[in-house]
């Protein structure tokens, strides 16, 4: 749940997040977009871990 609500703070307060910390556009841009795609791709690594049975590697 936390790496959605992670998510959803990167990807919908973008802008705000930019202006509040006074970095430059185009820095904030890339460094928000880059925590925002490795949310997704850690939430997705971890739910298909999940779905594939978890830390100990399938038999068969």
């Amino acid at each position: 749940m936390s790496i959605v609500l992670g998510v959803l703070v990167v990807f919908l307060w973008h802008s705000p997040l930019v202006e509040a910390t006074g970095v430059p556009k185009l820095v904030g841009f890339l460094v928000f977009r880059g925590v925002e795609a490795a949310l997704v791709w850690g939430g997705a690594w971890l739910c298909v871990r999940g779905w594939n049975g978890g830390p100990d590697p399938a038999e068969g």
